[in-house]
Parts: C-alpha cells; structure tokens; sequence
C-alpha cells in the first residue's frame, strides 16, 4: 500500500467506502466475544513486531526504540483488553486455536483494506506497507465494525458502543458481574512505556480502558496540531495520567505519538539500520540445517508456555495470578529474545553463511502440551547439536579455542544462560503448582 493510500485513508478518503454493513452488539455472549476478539487483535500484532525487531542490530537506533516501544504498548493494550473481559464476566484466551498463524490478516478484519500481516525482516518498506497499515487511523466518520472492519478504531467503536447498549437492555451489576475464576491485572509492569492499566468494574472504567488503547494507538489527534491551537500558557498535547488521578489532555507536556506517526517517522527517515538476513515468513518445512530446525522448535515450546504463562495469569486458580512475574514476564524480556537472536544467526542452509543468509526466524508456532520439560530438552538437544559444530559441550570447559565453523563462543554462553533461566523457571513453575 503506498503512502498517499495510507495517507488518504487517515483522511477519511479511503480508496474502498467504509463498510455500513454492521450489527449492534446486543448480547452480553457477544460483547464478550467482541473483547475476546480485541485481544486476539492485538495479540496477533506483536510477533509480527518483534521480528522485524529482533531482526534489527543496531539496538540503539531510531527504528529500533520506536518499535519497541509499540510492542510495549501493544501488551499493555492487550492487558487492558483482557481487564476488559474480565470486568464484563468473560475469561481471555491466548492458547490453542486462538494463536495467530503467520501470514495472516488480523482476526476478522476486512481482506481488501488491511494488510497481510507476516513475520518480516525489517524495513522502511514493511514500516510503511505493513506496520502504518495495521495501526492506521479511523476517519472521524468511520462506523463501528465488529467485523470486517478496515481499522482497529472501529472495532473498539464497536465494543464501546456495545458496552453502553448492554448496560441499557441489563443494567450495569449484569453487564460488570466479574467472573470470580477470573482476574484482572493492574499491577503488570512493561517499563518506561505502556500505561496505567485500568481495573474495569463499570461503563466508565471500561470506556477510559478503550479510550487509552485507541489513543496510544491511533492517536487522539494530528501530532502537527496541539489540542489547544490558541492559549497564552500553552497547549493541551498529551494524553495520560494527571496528577488528580484522572486521565485526560495533560496541560504543557509533549505530544506521545500514536504508533501510525511513530512508523511514519521511521519509514521517512533518511535510512534505516542494519538487519540480519532472516527468511521473512519463515517456513520450518524449508529448512535443511539441523540446528536451526532444533532451534526454532525450542523457540516455539518456550513461546508456548510463554502464552500459557500469560493466560493463567488472568486466572485465580492454584495461584496463578503471579505467574505473570515469575514466569511470562522472563520468558517475555530473557530467555526468548535471547533465543531469537541466536536463531536469526543460524542459516537455513547447513552450509550458508550466516553473514550472508538465508538465515532463520521464530515461527511462533503454538505446541499444544507445551511445558518447561519439554522446553528444557529442547534446549540441551540445540546445545548438543551446536557442540558437534566444533564448539564446547554443556558446561563443559573447552580444552582449546572452538573451530569454525559454528556460532561463535559468545552464542553458546547465551543459550548457556537462556537454560539456566529457564530452569529456574521451572522451579517457580512446580512452586506455584501450575502445571507447567
């Protein structure tokens, strides 16, 4: 999709005419299954991200902090989501059949006017074509969808206006009857970015929790254009958290951008850093070197019981609710960007050259039984087959400086500390009683 389409469609002048075609939600079955679905929306955006951040080397660039801040953002805006659900009886669900397949559009959205969403090496192209096309604003006139919908801001519409006609037909204690299995997170923590999450127990909790996912992601107003054009003593350019506890304009601060402008900014930038030569879209059916097929396979059982993690969570059983912290939350930030990082590095081929690529990529497949066990095999069979690439075994001091070819030393001290990680995980895991 070129710019000036883009651009138009953030006008309101999209190429194909809004969809009309559009039933109320009118049920409190379906106004959880219209949460349920922003999460799975949000959700599906994030592994198309971190490809394409993991992909980037240079940590330290403008692309790669924009980036990373919208995957930062993207969880907390399924957090938020999840509150959402919870607060109005439902129970999220972020394993089995709901885990994206890549390539894929975002969960029923319209097929002519979003992007395919794949796994990415990235570029300013994929900025452009792809991430701007997820995130692209909705006309001020745009319906709600909650289908079929052309941007994210109308399936929100959607289950905003939802949430106000069930509160009408039921009264607000049927619609926010919380489910006592379930629980809410407002105590999540995604570093300097993100937000505040929000506790939803009536209309107007749920709609501030809506109003700050749409806003952080679409954005609340023209970055060029501060709220407030004509004030003596400033402009009203930031949305957030005020010092009275309310959440609104904050007076004089500077304008967040909205993750559109954020890949707006980077797909206009005079250049972009460099990237490892990953397979977008990658396929483990394509893949000959043995290593990197052992890899990939770990990497989709830790990223498994990553989901599980996350998914208990949100529940109140054995526990679980703190398998945020000791569990999701280090697989999220440790040992599976780790691992990426060694898998991205390995070629596809068993005679490549991973400085030239074809090189391999996380597939974020979801393993059905996937637990610590499993991912901790998985990782001494990576380990086993990378020592007999000339390289030191498990723990065991080289006699002599390892041969070419293989990763370097410095990878296998990574995977050294990634099962290490994960095998204190499995201890917290086996405290806790969950399962995994």
């Amino acid at each position: 999709m070129t710019e000036q389409r883009l651009q138009e469609r953030a006008q309101g002048k999209a190429a194909a005419p809004l969809s009309v075609a559009y039933t109320p939600i009118s049920t409190l079955a379906d106004l959880r299954a219209a949460a349920q679905l922003a999460i799975q929306v949000e959700f599906t955006t994030v592994p198309a991200y971190l490809t394409a951040l993991y992909s980037i080397t240079d940590k330290s660039s403008a692309a790669y902090q924009a980036l990373r801040s919208v995957v930062v953002e993207e969880m907390f805006h399924l957090n938020q989501a999840a509150n959402i659900l919870v607060g109005i009886g439902g129970q999220p669900k972020l394993t089995g059949s709901v885990v994206p397949v890549y390539p894929a559009y975002l969960p029923s959205a319209s097929t002519t006017a979003t992007p395919y969403v794949g796994l990415y090496r990235a570029s300013q192209a994929v900025f452009r074509n792809v991430f701007m096309a997820i995130e692209t604003p909705a006309p001020f006139t745009a319906p709600p969808q909650g289908s079929d919908y052309q941007t994210i801001g109308q399936l929100y519409k959607a289950l905003s206006d939802g949430i106000e006609r069930c509160v009408e037909q039921y009264g607000p204690a049927a619609v926010f009857a919380e489910n006592p299995a379930a629980e809410q997170r407002t105590d999540i923590y995604l570093g300097k970015f993100g937000g505040k999450a929000v506790k939803v127990t009536d209309a107007d909790s749920a709609q501030l929790g809506i109003q700050q996912i749409v806003q952080q992601g679409e954005g609340a107003v023209n970055p060029t254009h501060p709220l407030v054009p004509q004030q003596p003593y400033g402009s009203y350019e930031h949305y957030g958290a005020r010092t009275d506890g309310t959440y609104g304009p904050i007076l004089g601060t500077p304008y967040e951008l909205s993750h559109y402008y954020k890949f707006l900014r980077v797909a206009d930038a005079p250049d972009f850093p460099d990237t490892l030569p990953i397979v977008s879209n990658p396929r483990v059916s394509d893949f000959t070197n043995a290593t990197a097929v052992q890899a990939v396979e770990a990497f989709n059982i830790g990223y498994s019981v990553m989901l599980q993690s996350l998914e208990a969570s949100f529940t109140k059983a054995g526990g679980a609710a703190d398998s945020y912290f000791t569990l999701a939350l280090p697989l999220m930030h440790n040992q599976l960007p780790t691992l990426a990082n060694l898998l991205m590095q390995l070629p596809v081929f068993p005679d490549g050259d991973p400085a030239v690529g074809p090189n391999a990529a996380p597939t974020f497949e979801y393993v059905e039984g996937a637990s610590f066990d499993g991912f901790l095999a998985a990782l001494m069979a990576l380990d086993k087959l990378l020592a007999g690439q000339g390289l030191p075994a498990l723990l065991v001091a080289p006699v002599a400086p390892p041969a070419p070819p293989g990763p370097a030393p410095k990878h296998r001290e990574a995977l050294h500390g990634v099962i290490d990680g994960v095998r204190t995980l499995k201890s917290r895991s086996d405290a806790i009683g969950l399962g995994l």
